[in-house]
C-alpha cells in the first residue's frame, strides 16, 4: 500500500493506492494516527486508487471516523473507486464515511456541537505559539490552602503531627507531598510526589518500586491522600485556554504557557491545569520518604546525600505522553506561597509550583473541552506512567531547559485568597 499526502485548503488529503485487507489495515490506522498525533484534526481519505477493501479494512475506517468525531475533528472519505463504493454501499456505511453522522447518533449532539462553535473564541499569537481562549465562568475564582511545613523536607523531619488526610474532591485542584493510605504509619516509607484533580490523584510512591498509582473518586467515594504539606486549591474554572505552535511541530515551553494562562485570567496569582501532549518534562521526583530525620537541616540537598535523596532529570522525560499538570503560578508570592514556589525558567518572572502525571497518548479533544471529563477519561483509560515535581535547569551549557509541550488545554482561574494551614483540625 501506498499513502501521498496532499495538504489541502482547511484539511490533509491522503491518497490511498493498494489493497486496504486485514495486513495493510493496521498500516493505515497508524498513519493516521501519526498525522493526529501532528496536531491534524481534519483528514479526507482518497480512495480512488484502492482496489479492494475487506471487512478488516471497513473497521478501520470506521474507528479512524469514530477517533475524529471523539476530538470535534473530520475524517470523511472521498472519490471511491466503483468497486470499493459498491462494498461500503452494502454494508451501509458510504453515507457515514462520506461525511454523514454515526447511525443512531442524537440529532441534539450535533446542535450542541454547532452552539459550541459559534460561541465566541478569542485568539493571540504569543512567542511563536497560538492561543485559543473561551470562558467558561465569568468571575470564577479559587481560593489556596497551603498546607503543612515545607521546610521540614530539607531534614526529612515529618512525623505523624505534620500528617493530615487531604479529600480527593471534583471542584479541587491538590498538589504535594503525599500518599494513599489511611494514616501517617501506614504511609511513612510511601511518601512523594502527587497531584488531584476533577476527583483523580496519581501518586508516585517511595518505596522503592518506582511503579506510580492512582485513585478516581467514584458515585459516594471520595479517596483521600495523607499529605504531609501541599497546595490545595477549591473553586471554579473561569477560563480554558487551547495552545499549539504557530508551526505545529515545535515544542511550546511550559513558563510561556503559565505566563500566557496568568495574563488571560488577569491574576497576578492562579491555579492552572493543563493537558498535552509532552515532548518532554523535566524536574525531579524523591527516591525516598522524608520522615525519620536526618539531623542537619541542610543534608537532604546538600552534595552528594542529595543524590540518594533526589532523582533529577539529566534531559527531558515522557516525550509524546499525554501529560496532565497542576499547580500555581504567580507574579507576587507572599509570605504563604514563597516558600513552596520556584522560578518557573530564567525567562520569565513568574514563580510557580507545578506537579505533572504523564500518561500513555491519546488525542485531545479539539476546542472547548471540559475539564472534569477530560480528566476522567484519562484515568479510566489507564497508562500512568509516572509522577514528578515539575522544575526548570537553566544551568549554563549543561543545563536541561525547562518542560515543553506541543499543544493541548489549560484550564485556569485566578486566585482571590491564600492561606496557612497547618492545624489538623482545619478539615480539608
Amino acid at each position: 500500500m501506498e499513502i501521498v499526502r496532499h495538504q489541502r485548503d482547511g484539511y490533509l488529503e491522503l491518497v490511498v493506492e493498494g489493497r486496504l485487507d486485514g495486513y495493510w489495515a493496521q498500516h493505515l490506522a497508524t498513519s493516521v494516527g501519526e498525522v493526529m498525533r501532528e496536531g491534524t484534526h481534519s483528514v479526507r481519505l482518497n480512495l480512488s486508487k484502492l482496489s479492494y477493501i475487506s471487512s478488516a479494512g471497513i473497521g478501520t475506517l470506521v474507528e479512524l471516523y469514530k477517533s475524529f468525531q471523539a476530538v470535534n475533528g473530520t475524517f470523511a472519505v472521498i472519490e471511491l473507486s466503483r468497486g470499493v463504493l459498491h462494498v461500503l454501499e452494502m454494508v451501509g456505511l458510504a453515507a457515514m464515511l462520506a461525511g454523514g453522522p454515526l447511525p443512531g447518533a442524537a440529532h441534539g449532539a450535533t446542535a450542541g456541537r454547532g452552539e459550541v462553535e459559534r460561541r465566541e473564541v478569542e485568539r493571540r499569537e504569543v512567542g511563536g505559539a497560538l492561543f485559543e481562549i473561551h470562558e467558561i465562568q465569568v468571575g470564577a475564582t479559587m481560593t489556596c490552602s497551603v498546607l503543612g511545613r515545607p521546610e521540614l523536607l530539607a531534614s526529612a523531619g515529618f512525623t505523624a503531627e505534620d500528617c493530615r488526610a487531604v479529600a480527593v474532591k471534583e471542584d479541587r485542584v491538590l498538589l504535594g507531598l503525599g500518599a494513599f493510605g489511611d494514616n501517617f504509619e501506614a504511609c511513612k516509607g510511601r511518601f512523594g510526589e502527587f497531584l488531584a484533580v476533577a476527583g483523580g490523584a496519581a501518586g508516585q510512591p517511595t518505596d522503592g518500586t518506582n511503579y506510580p498509582d492512582y485513585m478516581l473518586s467514584s458515585g459516594g467515594f471520595v479517596p483521600h491522600l495523607s499529605t504531609l504539606y501541599g497546595l490545595c486549591c477549591d473553586g471554579a474554572i473561569a477560563k480554558l485556554v487551547r495552545f499549539e505552535s504557530v508551526s505545529g511541530r515545535d515544542p511550546v515551553a511550559l513558563s510561556l504557557i503559565v505566563e500566557t494562562c496568568l495574563e488571560v485570567a488577569e491574576a497576578t496569582t492562579a491555579a492552572v491545569v493543563v493537558m498535552a501532549e509532552s515532548a518532554g518534562l523535566m524536574g525531579a521526583v524523591l527516591k525516598r520518604s522524608p520522615t525519620g530525620g536526618v539531623g542537619d537541616a541542610a543534608r537532604v540537598f546538600a552534595y552528594p546525600e542529595v543524590r540518594r535523596w533526589l532523582s533529577f532529570s539529566p534531559e527531558r522525560n515522557f516525550a509524546h505522553a499525554l501529560a496532565l499538570l497542576a499547580g500555581v503560578a504567580t507574579l507576587d508570592a507572599g509570605d504563604a506561597l514563597r516558600p513552596l514556589v520556584r522560578p518557573m525558567a530564567r525567562r520569565t518572572k513568574i514563580a510557580g509550583h507545578f506537579h505533572a502525571a504523564a500518561f500513555g497518548y491519546r488525542p485531545l479533544q479539539k476546542g472547548r473541552v471540559e475539564m472534569a471529563s477530560s480528566v476522567r477519561s484519562l484515568f479510566e483509560a489507564g497508562g500512568l506512567q509516572g509522577v514528578m515535581h515539575v522544575l526548570a535547569d537553566d544551568r549554563e551549557t549543561v543545563g536541561g531547559g525547562e518542560s515543553e509541550l506541543l499543544r493541548g488545554a489549560c484550564w485556569v482561574s485566578p486566585i482571590s485568597s491564600i492561606v496557612s494551614v497547618t492545624s489538623q483540625e482545619t478539615a480539608l
